[in-house]
């Protein structure tokens, strides 16, 4: 199976309860604090090890106040090697709002993830890295690009969550698979044209993504919506050997989570929320990292069982591997809402195996921490 290299952004994150997101010159009392390891990077990585992926490696930096964190990344069976202690600096932080219904606003300080060099990118490559691994990055941290060329250069694969988008990091043609949200999309192809986007219904979304998958010449790009769901397009290869029928098509009933429909070579995969009530989401945070690990892990799996789709053939991931990592990341982030934070709140496999078999989102596993 091809192994996984987060090139990590790891905070503290400080979350309070409040009744709702506190506006311009508003003062508003908290009713609630809690402290929790997070980061995007810290979030993902968590998730990829928790999803059975054996073999994740996270390249961070952290102050002497982020130590307990290191210790807590370790405890999921990823590899810490990388993760630089500064004596000097301290370790990022994230203040994060939680309202009633579970909707978060956060800003962030990035204290030693902005120390990330491009020198840390290949001291870890160079060690342990393979043709056929995979980087994962997000924007939370400094020499994303020079990371990813150092990846390409070994014949790694990337894939890119680009939050908080930055007009500064522009990576055209260094990422095999990109994953967004709506409104990261939306800003993303803002910025490739010049001018404001449409962001309206899904089929607004579908067209571009397209615009932006073709500018950025990536293979797959994945389109995380909330309640709406998830989209993903992929590239098909003609010479791809090991194509199998994807799970479901628009003929298919209507009780189906997910269709797809081919466009000359891109495929168009959809795929429903998960099958998690209003009343059981409480925190949304994390959610869409838990969505980017288990996605990550779900593709290296795949191609562990195909492994004619690893390394410079990248382009014959194929609907159905999407469609698959879709589906269990999906499920994996629906379970993620429904507890308080962001690391203490992504599932183990088992659980999403079972969420997937029973379709009852119910998290009850004492050991998670």
């Amino acid at each position: 199976m091809p192994k996984i290299f987060s090139f990590a952004s790891i905070n503290i994150d400080e979350v309070y309860s409040v009744p709702h997101i506190v506006c311009p010159g508003e003062t508003l009392t908290s009713t609630r604090r809690q402290q929790h390891a997070g980061g995007k990077g810290t979030n993902a990585s968590i998730a990829a090890a928790r999803s059975g992926h054996s073999h994740v490696t996270v390249i961070g930096k952290i102050g002497p106040d982020g130590l307990w964190i290191r210790t807590l990344i370790e405890s999921t069976g990823a590899n810490i090697d990388h993760i630089t202690v500064l004596e000097k600096t301290p370790t990022g932080r994230a203040i994060i709002q939680v309202d009633d219904a579970g909707e978060n606003a956060i800003f962030l300080f990035p204290g030693a993830n902005h120390m990330l060099t491009q020198d840390d990118a290949r001291k870890a490559l160079a060690v342990s890295s393979s043709e056929g691994d995979w980087l994962l990055l997000t924007n939370e941290t400094t020499a994303v690009v020079e990371a990813m060329r150092m990846a390409k250069d070994v014949g790694m694969q990337v894939l890119w969550n680009p939050a908080p988008v930055d007009s500064r990091v522009v990576a055209n043609g260094l990422v095999d698979v990109l994953v967004v949200n709506e409104s990261e999309l939306a800003e993303i192809a803002r910025q490739q044209k010049g001018k404001e986007a449409d962001g309206g219904g899904l089929g607004d979304c579908a067209k571009l993504a397209r615009q932006v998958m073709l500018w950025m010449d990536c293979h797959v790009i994945a389109v995380t919506l909330g309640s709406k769901g998830s989209l993903g397009l992929v590239r098909r290869s003609r010479l791809n050997t090991h194509e199998i029928t994807i799970h479901a098509t628009e003929d298919n009933n209507s009780n189906s989570d997910s269709s797809s429909s081919s466009d000359d070579d891109i495929v168009e995969v959809r795929m429903a929320c998960a099958p998690v009530g209003k009343d059981q989401v409480k925190d949304t945070t994390g959610a869409g990292d838990t969505w980017v690990g288990y996605f990550a892990a779900e593709l290296a799996r795949k191609q562990g069982d195909s492994p004619e789709s690893i390394g410079s053939a990248v382009t014959s991931l194929t609907p159905s591997m999407v469609e698959h990592a879709m589906r269990v990341a999906t499920y994996a982030s629906g379970l993620a809402v429904t507890q308080m934070g962001a690391v203490t709140s992504i599932p183990h496999r088992a659980q999403v195996d079972e969420f997937l078999k029973t379709k009852k989102a119910i998290q009850n596993n004492p050991k998670i921490k």
